[in-house]
């Protein structure tokens, strides 16, 4: 056993230096070797052992010091093992006490305190606003509904009153939006607008005789107070107009048409009504297809359509919101993301120069949605711009030609519904550059009272359009008798 100890403690301790220490006494060298190996063997656990230096002698008569080691107690141990830095070989006695933290919050100064006081009053405001929005819109919900109390008379009242609330902020927001479009219309190149060429490639078929005319304008979010606040960025605003070879009552019968959207426009592959909010507006849901690297996108709009004293039609929208329709604003979800018909109009009007033909002016101001970059948007827009506008245009003209006597049937059948005072029941709607709405039925308001939709001679046929201005004239001349 002393032989295998000592071949271990040779192996850790440089043997010359010590033969050098014990001579040629191989007891004293045993000893210096058991000595010394259990100081190299314990060195690294300092905290558990306690040397003590004593005078010793080698075979030659000098005097060394050599260190004993002395075991302490295993309570004394034990202490020293729970200290932290046990495990590294350092004395629990040169770490630095860690200092506990201090239970005692730091006093706030005046100031800071009313700071903090009025930074959680202003979050509370909020959320006690939304929260009261929420819950006004969650009981007109079941009021609409009929899911709370709807068979009292105090319930069907508020309804009602609910209702023409809602009817009377359409109006005000359609007289806006209107109201920005004509602003639209009387821009010229100086504020912001290019002029868009149809595609040489296609210009034979598209716009043979250059009467589609479009334009474009980048800007920002058009919606007035409804804008986003904290989006900066550009999106497109395409204005375009054509004449179409046909008269206004049939090209507005035609356009009416749901199941003709697919025959003229080709960015709007579905259609749903969402909710009527009243007779002439309602929510509208739309999706496109993938155009070039932008993916399917989902539109809700806000839609309303009127008929003005000289007989144009005015569809005007708005990108909207609605609880059945979550959006869904990234597309890695699978969804289709939505996009955002900020504002838009159209105008259908009879030509000044010739009764039989209409003229029809499309605004479409849009954002992609999706985060698309900048220059992804920019390459779809100058992609497209040169060829849907065009190609719209050129479809309503030829369909609408092509189905002149079942258009003149329906509008014939249209006029014989009877339609309560201020509105009429002419057919009315329109697919435009992402986004449909329509209204088969009619409905929308009219200025100045109903007009007749066509002339009729004796025998009850049609004569053509409707010349509203020759009727005012035959009503004063009337009335001067």
């Amino acid at each position: 056993m002393n032989k295998l100890l000592l071949f271990l403690v040779l192996s850790a301790v440089p043997n010359t230096h010590l033969l050098v220490e014990a001579g040629p006494n191989l007891s004293g060298l045993t000893k210096n070797v058991a000595r010394r190996g259990a100081y190299s063997l314990s060195r690294s656990i300092p905290a558990l052992s306690v040397w003590e230096s004593h005078q010793g002698q080698c075979s030659s008569r000098k005097s060394m010091e050599v260190a004993v080691k002395r075991k302490l107690p295993v309570d004394v141990t034990q202490k020293i093992v729970d200290k932290g830095g046990f495990y590294y070989g350092i004395s629990g006695d040169t770490l630095s006490k860690a200092s506990k933290p201090s239970t005692e919050k730091r006093r706030l100064s005046l100031s800071d305190s009313m700071y903090e006081a009025l930074e959680e009053l202003k979050t509370m405001r909020e959320e006690m606003e939304k929260m009261r929005a929420d819950m006004q819109k969650l009981r007109w919900k079941m009021l609409m509904d009929g899911d709370l109390d709807g068979d009292s008379e105090e319930n069907k009242e508020k309804q009602m009153i609910l209702q023409r609330k809602r009817a009377k902020e359409a109006e005000s927001l359609s007289k806006e939006i209107e109201k920005w479009a004509k602003h639209i219309m009387l821009e010229t190149e100086e504020d912001g607008w290019k002029n868009v060429e149809c595609s040489k490639m296609m210009r034979k078929s598209l716009n043979p005789d250059g009467l589609t005319t479009a334009s474009i304008k980048w800007m920002k979010d058009s919606r007035g107070n409804k804008a986003d606040k904290n989006d900066g960025n550009d999106y497109p605003c395409i204005r375009c107009s054509s004449t179409i070879d046909a008269p206004m009552e049939d090209v507005c019968t035609y356009l009416a048409q749901e199941s003709a959207l697919s025959d003229y426009n080709d960015l709007v592959v579905e259609y749903k009504d969402v909710e009527e909010i009243s007779p002439s507006a309602k929510i509208c849901a739309s999706w496109t297809p993938q155009i070039l690297f932008i993916k399917r996108r989902e539109f809700i709009t806000f839609c309303h359509h009127k008929w003005k004293k000289d007989g144009t039609e005015v569809i005007v929208s708005q990108a909207w919101s609605h609880d059945d329709y979550p959006e869904t604003r990234e597309e890695s979800s699978g969804k289709a993301c939505r996009a955002y018909a900020l504002r838009g109009a159209n105008m259908i009007s009879r030509d000044p120069n010739d009764a039989g033909k209409t003229i029809i002016t499309m605004i479409s101001h849009a954002n992609p949605g999706g985060n698309v970059p900048a220059w992804a948007c920019k390459t779809a827009v100058n992609a497209m711009a040169p060829v849907e506008p065009f190609k719209i245009f050129q479809k309503i003209n030829k369909n609408v030609n092509l189905n002149l006597p079942q258009l003149r049937e329906r509008l014939e059948e249209a006029e014989m519904v009877s339609s309560p005072s201020g509105r009429s029941s002419r057919p009315a709607g329109i697919a435009q550059l992402g986004y449909a709405c329509f209204w088969p039925k009619g409905g929308g308001s009219v200025e100045g009272g109903q007009k007749p939709l066509v002339d009729r001679n004796e025998d009850g046929a049609s004569d053509g359009p409707y010349d509203q201005s020759a009727q005012e004239e035959t009503n004063e001349e009337g009335e001067g008798d």
